[in-house]
């Protein structure tokens, strides 16, 4: 029998950094990060579930919608979670035999830390992607002809 899993220093500053943000953050952005936690957890912590990639979908749809008001100092806060969650990924062992739970390991919380990370990171590329785009498209004149010589 493996010894039980001792949570890192760095799955422990995941957990601080999220009691400590949890009442700064609007509803939308704590939307962002529930509905990653969420399906992260779908996905590798219930071995009784078969997560399906249709789920995924719908959770990064739902996050999406919730980050269209999210503002430039909650996106400060999440890219502050999601990099927290993926140190307490890379401070587990992916191979990791440990029970954490019901017939799960620590490989799976390994994934479920990288699992929420990605999900949260996304969100927030395609966030700035969007903001630049428009910022671009602000900038570009209507027409071709009316660009000054």
């Amino acid at each position: 029998m493996t010894p039980e899993h001792q949570a890192t220093p760095e799955e422990e500053a995941y957990g601080n950094l999220l009691h400590e943000t949890s009442e700064k953050l609007s509803e939308p952005a704590r939307a962002v990060i529930e509905e990653a936690q969420s399906a992260a957890y779908g996905a590798h912590m219930v071995r009784n579930y078969c997560f399906q990639p249709e789920e995924y979908d719908e959770a990064m749809e739902k996050m999406r919608v919730a980050a269209v008001e999210l503002s430039d100092r909650e996106c400060e806060l999440l890219a502050k979670i999601w990099r927290a969650a993926l140190a307490a990924a890379a401070s587990i062992d992916p191979s990791d035999e440990r029970l954490v739970g019901y017939k799960v390991d620590g490989g799976d919380l390994h994934w479920y830390y990288r699992m929420l990370s990605s999900m949260v990171e996304k969100i927030l590329q395609e966030k700035r992607c969007a903001e630049l785009q428009k910022k671009i498209a602000e900038q570009e004149p209507d027409n071709i002809w009316d660009i000054p010589s």
